[in-house]
């Protein structure tokens, strides 16, 4: 079971890319379920021991999902800053080798849009689900479903050509991949367009648990929180990939070994595509897959090839 149980230390940027890059190595010791269990933070300022992380004031967010119409909306398990900082991917690399301690998962959180617009975050847009109930979720089903019900159309003999290499069923897990290597590097601002972004942490055992845990809804017309956070496990389990960020309906990933070839990264990309359809869309977020990907599944998964951050967006 993949988590953030991890013994590591800050390590420098990537000698290839000097001063413009994070690496992800430290990702590919996230394995083994993190059995600190702490509260969260008090609101004012972060600090974990005697360590100030000069964050600024934060607080627990809201759940209005847990509250009734006639009384204030109760803490929802994150704590998030109460403004945008600087260099959001250090903060985050330094409170990920913190998370031991802690026993808090850290995500970069970024709003619907600007000029103050703070939804989800803000707004109370949260419903929290215990964490038991990801145990029964299956997310080869949650795939299957998915492809059938997102990605096939409705017919007797449906055109499934933007499927290929594979059809109207669905292919099935990828097989776990591979881990050798030198792990992939990441861009400063590669979880935050603009380079700012608030800082968000959840108790929790485990990265995948996070969506779960504060009740994330941001792909509810697909999938519900319980059933993404079923997949992101089998991604951690099977490929090490790390949930780092999230927005209104965007989730950031960290991939510390991307797939080496397209044939790789066909299966991955069937998978990707039976999560989030919208992957295939040719629209969403200008740093998403969106018109680059042609709207097949070949393109998406060329686009996979080599590629260290994947961002889903749901429409």
């Amino acid at each position: 079971m993949a988590s953030f149980r991890h013994q590591i230390r800050p390590q420098p940027s990537d000698p290839e890319m000097p001063g413009t890059a994070v690496p992800l190595s430290a990702l590919s010791q996230v394995g083994v379920p993190c059995s600190v269990r702490r509260g969260l933070p008090l609101p004012g300022r972060l600090r974990i021991g005697d360590l100030d992380l000069d964050l600024g004031n934060g607080r627990p967010a809201s759940a209005r999902g847990l509250g009734s119409e006639d009384g204030p909306a109760p803490s929802a398990p994150l704590w998030l800053t109460d403004r945008e900082i600087d260099a959001p991917m250090a903060t985050w690399r330094r409170l990920f080798d913190l998370s031991p301690e802690t026993g808090l998962w850290p995500l970069v959180l970024t709003p619907l849009g600007t000029e103050g617009c703070e939804r989800p975050w803000d707004s109370g847009e949260l419903e929290p689900a215990p964490v038991a109930a990801i145990d029964g979720i299956d997310p080869g089903a949650v795939l299957a479903e998915g492809w059938a019900d997102g990605l096939v159309p409705i017919g007797a003999q449906p055109y499934v050509g933007h499927l290929r290499p594979f059809g109207r069923e669905f292919p099935g897990l990828s097989a776990a991949g591979l881990h050798g290597g030198r792990p992939a590097s990441v861009q400063t601002d590669a979880l935050a367009r603009g380079g700012r972004a608030r800082i968000g942490l959840v108790p929790c055992a485990r990265p995948a648990d996070a969506v779960a845990t504060i009740g994330w809804q941001g792909a509810i017309n697909r999938r519900s929180a319980v059933e993404l956070s079923a997949v992101l496990r089998s991604w951690e389990d099977r490929h090490g990939i790390v949930l780092a960020g999230l927005g209104f309906a965007t989730v950031t990933l960290l991939v510390p070994h991307p797939p080496a070839d397209e044939a790789e990264a066909h299966a991955l990309a069937a998978e990707l595509a039976a999560l989030c359809p919208d992957v295939l869309a040719e629209d969403g977020p200008v740093d998403g897959f969106g018109l680059a990907g042609d709207g097949t599944l070949a393109g998406l998964a060329r686009l996979l090839v080599g590629r260290p951050v994947w961002k889903l967006w749901w429409d």
